[in-house]
């Protein structure tokens, strides 16, 4: 949906408060802007991007009394909502060990969440939060109960569909297994059969390792790996698009369909999965059909149908070479596909950072046959990427080891924000996080604006915390002096720089991609435009 600029104008007489605070995002890649820093360790970690260019970061607080639950929130300035060590949102009990969570922001800026503990018993159950800016507990301080049984449950993830409800997905294992999901409306009010409605699974099968994302009329899509039972099962992929009821959608002929069974994915594998800028989905994994590990990419149609060939393309056709963990990215100039993933040798011992576009309609690789090298291939460690859309093409968070050749595991992080022509947008990976200390967990986002931030778990003060760095559009870190200040001259907002929302909005540009879903461009990235422009620059 798209609006003129006359209705532009209109809106933009909306009277918003001033944002006065001084600006926390730390411009030193050797500093960082910390988000936790206390005494335990904080991991598993999450990150969502909200609207208004503020952020929440979710984790598990490894304290001696129990794991909790916590997050915290940075507003478009950097600046923590909470006290530290953030907002408590759950210390209900957990087992000994915990499993995979999910945490996003909605259309309104609020954080939603949800994860398994053992409240109500030995085993897990899922619940889910939905928390708004000030830390209010929309949904009551213990959540929503979404499942309580006497199976085994774990790995929920939460979506918030575009008719506004919420939506929580999550395997089911043992007794009645397979896929389930229950829908929310925003007052957190159960609409589907206690304890959801099983969607996918024939009472036997166990899949696992869902993904989610929003469709159009409410629906979603969802990637999974269909059989993890035993060893042996068959852990092949498969995606549907189903109702936010859990029924097989009618856009598509048939739910679910293969997405490849060429051989099974690798115990814990995660399929991966984005939106296609015009409809339905890519989806991207690694497999080892021809003896050695390759990574593959399917698109998938608005009608359910393949794009590319049956158990998808190899995305490199590199001899001796072992490609793995792809992290895929939709470039928002072109409409084409790009994959980034580790090369490496037989061994995985002299390995690199390598990227691949793939044309969506031809599935011709743009890069040739063995993609283009952007991190050195050579005898230091390269661990899985990340990777978004930015302004001017796509990124992917990498962190590198420089002294793992000798046993030293300490690494730095890099940014590769790449362009169409298979050349990266500022000449050489950007600096992230220069300080060496033992990294994991890395997320990465889109931010309004054509701006990313970075959230990661670092070793820097002997226990594990929360770290996190910002962006912007132009490659420099910190907080932009103005996210609607879009046209020249800078420094002042005016009708110049509407005009420049609307040439970036109809041009579907990350510049104008203002409110989630990502790489859908539509009225709510207009009202978040306005709401940032009537709020000025600080």
């Amino acid at each position: 949906m798209r609006s003129s600029a006359v209705h532009l104008c209109a809106l933009a007489a909306i009277a918003v408060p001033t944002l006065s605070a001084p600006a926390q995002w730390v411009t030193d890649p050797f500093v960082n802007t910390p988000v936790v820093q206390t005494s335990g360790d904080q991991d598993v970690i999450k990150l969502g991007v909200c609207p208004d260019a503020s952020s929440w970061v979710g984790w598990f607080d490894f304290q001696t009394g129990g794991i909790q639950v916590r997050v915290q929130r940075l507003n478009a300035h950097g600046e923590t909502t909470f006290p530290a060590p953030g907002l408590l949102v759950s210390d209900h009990p957990q087992d000994t060990f915990v499993v995979d969570w999910d945490l996003r922001s909605d259309a309104s800026g609020n954080c939603m969440l949800t994860f398994v503990d053992t409240r109500n018993g030995g085993d897990f159950d899922v619940y889910a939060y939905l928390i708004a800016p000030d830390g209010t507990f929309l949904w009551g301080p213990d959540g929503v109960a979404i499942s309580d049984n006497d199976e085994f449950e774990a790995d929920p993830r939460i979506i918030q569909n575009t008719n506004g409800d919420y939506l929580v997905v999550w395997p089911r294992f043992d007794v009645n297994p397979g896929l389930y999901v229950q829908r929310l409306n925003a007052a957190g009010e159960i609409q589907l059969a206690p304890g959801g409605v099983r969607f996918v699974g024939d009472g036997t099968a166990e899949p696992a390792f869902v993904e989610l994302i929003p469709e159009t009329d409410g629906d979603f899509l969802a990637v999974w790996v269909r059989d993890t039972a035993t060893f042996a099962s068959p852990r092949y992929l498969d995606t549907g698009r189903y109702t936010a009821d859990g029924v097989p959608s009618a856009a598509w002929h048939v739910s679910p369909i293969t997405v490849t069974n060429a051989i099974s994915v690798p115990i814990t594998h995660r399929p991966r999965i984005v939106p296609f800028n015009l409809g339905g989905a890519v989806i991207a994994w690694h497999d080892t059909r021809d003896g050695d590990f390759h990574c593959y990419v399917q698109r998938i149609l608005p009608t359910g149908a393949y794009a590319f060939v049956p158990n998808g393309m190899s995305v490199s056709l590199e001899a001796g070479r072992q490609q793995l963990d792809p992290a895929l990215a939709m470039d928002p100039n072109t409409n084409r596909i790009t994959v980034f993933y580790r090369n490496t040798d037989s061994l995985q011992n002299i390995q690199g950072i390598n990227a691949q576009q793939i044309h969506p309609t031809s599935a011709a690789r743009q890069f040739g046959p063995n993609g283009v090298n952007l991190v050195p291939y050579d005898n230091q460690y390269d661990g899985p990427p990340r990777a978004v859309k930015c302004l001017g093409g796509v990124a992917a968070l990498v962190e590198t080891q420089p002294g793992s050749s000798v046993g030293n595991f300490d690494g730095v992080l890099k940014l590769l924000r790449f362009q169409g022509d298979g050349t990266l947008i500022d000449g050489a990976p950007l600096d992230i996080c220069s300080l060496l200390s033992g990294k994991g967990r890395l997320s990465l986002a889109p931010a309004p604006g054509g701006a990313v931030i970075a959230a990661w778990t670092d070793d820097r003060n002997a226990n594990v915390d929360v770290y996190a760095q910002r962006v912007n559009s132009d490659g420099t870190l910190g907080i932009e002096p103005c996210l609607p200040d879009l046209a020249v001259p800078f420094g002042q907002l005016d009708f110049s720089d509407v005009v420049a929302f609307l040439i970036a909005f109809s041009g579907m540009d990350p510049a104008a991609d203002f409110a989630p879903p990502e790489g859908v461009f539509d009225f709510s990235d207009v009202l978040a435009f306005l709401l940032a422009f009537s709020a000025g620059c600080p």
